[in-house]
Formats: structure tokens, sequence, C-alpha cells
């Protein structure tokens, strides 16, 4: 049982960590925690990116789950339950020595793994042949299995939308469709989000009041000097033009973008001003402070009215964050301590129907001691003679009654009454082999009873381990 209760919370917390790993936004590791740090440093994916290690670890647990549910494959458990907890060791230590971070759930994941190969472990060296009773049933088990991974794959489209941030929203302006995007004009998936929503906001004309925030990153060697471009030019009126000649051209060094800038028709010698100004670069930097403080994840980061939309994601879920904006819709959603109290609610559920029938054992016949059976067929023997002694004072009374007839004859009829009851008191006497046999009979019967006592084998369970996602961010 413990194995399966560890097995239980590893699948939970791995579905937890996929759904951070495969999303664009992040709903269970906050920005700039461990969690986020593990999943950006590469080691959370496999194969090049492809496969996010949490699904190895929802496929493992799972197939764990199963084997020790399954009596046909409860041998394996053990086996798979110590390569498991294996894994799940080298997981933690690699984020201590390697990472240099540690993942909060990631760390629940393995310590799960780790338990439940302990767990299989004392089940494999009890080598007991007594089963025990598993006080659920299998559905009950496979349900809370399903409520266990199904819970978190569903909370990212139920929780309501976070606040906008009070940095991000001084832009907005009341009555309008709201979009802040930060971008970096050297990101390739910025680059590939620019036509896409270029095209939606025009779609909504006059109802949308856009805003583009400059976030270069440290790693982009002309991203700084793109932003400052922009900046210039947005001073003159052409902040729009530029961006959209800064994220096509690949060439991005300072005199490419002066070319740019003065063929869209800029004061030269402004605009060299501008870019030399120590207020552009301040502007910059207040502006990328304005989405770290509010939990920098990835460019492109787009706010549309109360959603934030990380990535260069579908246009559909644009257009779709667009629509609820004009709607005027909050997106209010299930708050957490409800979710939370529903999921509970349901395992407790599960595991209150699911309670297994008590299995009743066949009783051994209770043995009786040697002595205590001499004792009741001594018992036995003293009512047959009582009952004997009575007889004989019938005969007798018989017999004085023949005395008022004669004394002859009540001699003679004396001796074969005393005769009789000789005999019939000499035969309990001789009866006690009987009594014997019996008793012999009885202890036979009664070492046959105790010979039926039974016996069952136990079984055992087992883990392994996950932590891992990928993002069209940058």
């Amino acid at each position: 049982m413990v194995l399966r209760v560890a097995a239980l919370v590893a699948l939970g917390v791995s579905a937890a960590l996929l759904v951070d790993y495969v999303s664009f936004n992040p709903a269970f590791c906050s920005p700039g925690s461990g969690c986020s740090a593990v999943r950006a440093s590469g080691y959370g994916y496999l194969f090049n990116g492809l496969v996010p290690v949490p699904a190895l670890g929802i496929a493992g647990f799972a197939t764990l789950f199963v084997a020790s549910l399954a009596k046909a494959f409860q041998k394996w458990v053990f086996p798979m339950a110590g390569a498991g907890g294996a894994i799940a060791a080298g997981f933690i230590a690699m984020q201590l020595v390697v990472i240099g971070e540690i993942c909060t759930l990631c760390v629940a994941v393995d310590s799960a793994g780790i338990v439940a190969a302990i767990a299989a472990y004392f089940h494999y060296k009890s080598k007991t042949s007594a089963e025990l009773r598993d006080p659920f049933t299998t559905w009950a088990w496979a349900a809370a299995a399903v409520a266990a991974v199904g819970g978190p794959l569903a909370w990212p489209e139920l929780r309501p939308q976070a606040p906008v941030p009070p940095g991000i929203r001084q832009y907005y302006v009341p009555g309008k469709i709201n979009v802040v995007e930060f971008a970096d004009y050297e990101c390739p998936f910025c680059r590939a989000l620019h036509p896409q929503l270029k095209k939606i906001v025009a779609s909504y004309g006059d109802r949308v009041h856009f805003v583009r925030l400059n976030m270069p990153l440290p790693r982009h060697a002309s991203a700084m000097d793109a932003a400052k471009a922009a900046v210039c030019a947005e001073a003159q009126g052409k902040g729009e033009a530029i961006a959209d000649q800064l994220f096509e051209v690949e060439d991005l060094s300072v005199k490419n973008i002066r070319r740019v800038a003065v063929g869209l028709g800029l004061d030269a010698k402004a605009f060299d001003e501008c870019v030399a100004s120590e207020k552009t670069v301040e502007r910059i930097t207040a502006e990328g402070k304005a989405l770290r403080d509010a939990g920098f994840q990835g460019l492109p980061t787009t706010y549309v009215g109360p959603r934030q939309i990380i990535g260069a994601q579908e246009e559909s879920v644009f257009r779709e964050a667009f629509e609820q904006a004009a709607r005027g819709d909050a997106g209010l959603g299930v708050p957490s301590w409800l979710f939370i109290a529903v999921i509970a609610l349901a395992l407790g559920g599960i595991f209150y129907l699911g309670q297994s029938e008590p299995s009743v054992a066949a009783q051994p016949k209770p043995q009786t001691s040697k002595r205590g059976r001499d004792e009741e067929q001594d018992d036995d023997l003293h009512d047959k003679s009582r009952d004997d002694d009575d007889d004989n004072d019938d005969d007798n009374g018989d017999d004085d009654s023949d005395d008022d007839d004669g004394e002859d004859d009540s001699e003679d009829d004396d001796s074969p009454a005393v005769d009789s009851a000789a005999g019939r008191q000499r035969g309990p006497s001789a009866g006690s082999d009987d009594s014997d046999g019996s008793s012999d009979g009885d202890s036979g019967s009664s070492d046959g009873g105790s010979s039926s006592s039974d016996g069952d084998g136990s079984s055992s369970d087992g883990g392994s381990s996950s932590d891992g996602g990928s993002s069209s961010s940058d």
C-alpha cells in the first residue's frame, strides 16, 4: 500500500511538471523558481528537447502502479522500483551538483520514487507467505490514479487569470483592447510573432491600444542597438515603421541599423544623438524591469487584456485573447482552494466507496487436551452409571413386590437381579475401551481440524522518477 501511495504522489506531481514543460504559460512553476531554472537548464528534456522528462516519469510510475495491481506482473515490481529509486537519486544529485538549483516539484517526484523503492525492498525481503488484505479494490486504485493525473492536467484550463502586474497595467487605456508586447529584435520567436500579431491588431482597428516595450536579452549581441534605434525612431513618429524593418533584416549591425533609419526619412543627427543618450538606455532598462518584476519567463511575452501569453503561439490563441478582452471578460476561473478541495473530496469518495470486503477465514476446530477429554468421558460414565442404578432400583422394587407371594421366589429372583445389575455395572467398565476409542477418534478429528490452518502470500510494489518541457519562446 505504501508503494501505491508513493506512486500516486509521483504521478500527480509528474503531471503538474508536464503541464509546465509543454505549456507556454506555466501553471505550477513560478517565474524565477528552482523549477523554472531546472526546466531552462536543458536537463529536463531528452532527445534534443523532443521528450520532456516528466512524460517518462508518468510512463514509468504508471507501469509500476499497474504491475503492483496485477498479480501476474508483481515479480517485476521490486526490480522496477529499485531502478526507479536509483534514477530518482541521480536526478536529485544532478540538481545539487550540476544545475545548482533545486526544483521542489522534481524533488517531490524523486522522493516518492525512493520511498517506493524502499517499500518494494522490504516487501521483497520479508518473504512472508501470508498475503496482506488490500483495504481497497482494484477499481478504487485505478480511479485514484486517473484523478491524480487528470487534476493537474485540467488545472490550466480552470485556473483564474492572474491580475495584470501594476508595472504593465500602467500602459493600459480604459475602454480599449489593451495589448502590451515585450520583444527582442534579434529573438527568432519575436520575429515569427510580429507579422501575425500585426495582422490581428489591424483587424480590430481603433479598438486596440498597442504598446511595444523593449526587452533586449544579453545573449543577443545586437539586441540593445536595435532597441535604441526603435526608441529613437519612435521619438520621430516612425516607431512601427522601423520595427517592421528591424524584425525582418538579417543584418542588425550599428551601421545597417542607421542606414535603415535614414532610409525611413529620420533626422540622422537627432537619431544619432538619441542613440548615444543615456536616457535612451535608462528607458530600455526600465521597460525590461517591468517584465522582470512581473516574472520574466521568456520572449515574446504579450499581455492582451487580462491574459498573459508567452511565446509565438498559434493565431487562434491570440484571437481568443482579443475576443475575451473585447468582451471585458476577466477570466475569473476556479479558485485554487476550491479546486484542491474538489480533488480531495473525489479521492476520499473513491477510497470510501472502494473499500474491499473483509474476507472470512475458516475457523479451525477448537482442540481439547487429553486430560479434558478424559474428564468428559468420566463424567459420561458416571452419568450412565447413575442411570443404571436407577434401573436397578426399579427392578428391586419389582422383586420386593414378589416377596409378598413367597420367600423362595424372592430368593430365586434376587440372584439374577444382582447378577444383572452387576453385569450392567460392568458394562460401562468394559465400555471404557470404546470410550478410549472414541477419545482417540476425537483426538484425530481435532488434529485434523488443526491441520486446516491456512497461509497466503504477500506482494510488493516499486517506482521511478522524472522531471522536465519546451517552449517556442526565448
